[in-house]
């Protein structure tokens, strides 16, 4: 028995898993365990998937059918993409569906007690995540949404140089990382060959001359996903280029 970290009412907990378990089934491709590498540490085989008890067992249900459910048919389902030179398009895209999904599990891994999330840590933001997890809203006030304080971006992963192939690049999943730069606090997600970069920002986004906030323009039925480089980001770089000599 506990209190539920979601809907805050006292019931039997369930081992929450902090990442879907849904993206770490792909990553085991089947089999019960999966590789792990950390730097300077060589490679292990283990049964990776972090849980701990967080939610009550209708919580659990409601992330997975609100949220996980779409979040997983999104990179799963082949016919809803299409394949650009420098980026891949979603269409039939569900703007506020992808946004709380990567919202909750940056959410789970804030609140958890676990050392492989122990420099996770959104402080005043959590209880207005859950607010907005539990309400399936974006909205803060009638003039404010979360999406103008807390920036989700997706890019798909590529490797020019052809060392870590497309097939490895999908089978790898970065945990998610803390960067603070300069006013900014940035965390990183890596999994199915999609890297998603979280902005928290201290400034909410002015309207555009256009009239449009930069969260409306993301808002639309499709969402062009553009590819990157590994050279192209610094924090890809400095944690998959290592893995050149590992794999």
């Amino acid at each position: 028995m506990g209190v539920c970290q979601l809907c805050g009412k006292e019931s039997i907990l369930q081992k929450s898993h902090v990442i879907p378990r849904s993206l770490i089934k792909y990553i085991k491709g089947g089999d019960s365990q999966l590789h792990t590498f950390e730097r300077y540490i060589p490679s292990t085989y283990s049964n990776y998937d972090p849980k701990e008890h967080l939610m009550c067992r209708v919580c659990e249900q409601y992330l997975s059918v609100n949220y996980e459910q779409y979040g997983t048919r999104l990179l799963k389902n082949h016919k809803n993409v299409i394949k650009h030179d420098d980026y891949i398009e979603f269409k039939n895209f569900e703007y506020q569906k992808w946004y709380l999904y990567y919202l909750s599990i940056i959410w789970r891994a804030s609140i958890s007690s676990l050392d492989d999330f122990k420099d996770i840590n959104l402080g005043g933001y959590n209880d207005i995540l859950k607010h907005c997890i539990l309400n399936d809203t974006l909205s803060l006030s009638e003039t404010i949404s979360i999406d103008e304080c807390i920036l989700i971006s997706m890019f798909r992963v590529t490797d020019k140089s052809k060392k870590l192939t497309d097939s490895i690049l999908k089978k790898i999943m970065m945990n998610i990382l803390a960067v603070k730069e300069n006013d900014d606090h940035l965390f990183f997600f890596m999994t199915n060959g999609f890297l998603v970069q979280y902005q928290l920002t201290s400034q909410i986004l002015l309207k555009k001359k256009s009239g449009l906030k930069r969260s409306d323009a993301s808002r639309f039925s499709k969402k062009n996903v553009k590819f990157i480089d590994i050279t192209e980001s610094k924090v890809l770089y400095e944690n998959l280029n290592w893995l050149f000599d590992a794999l």
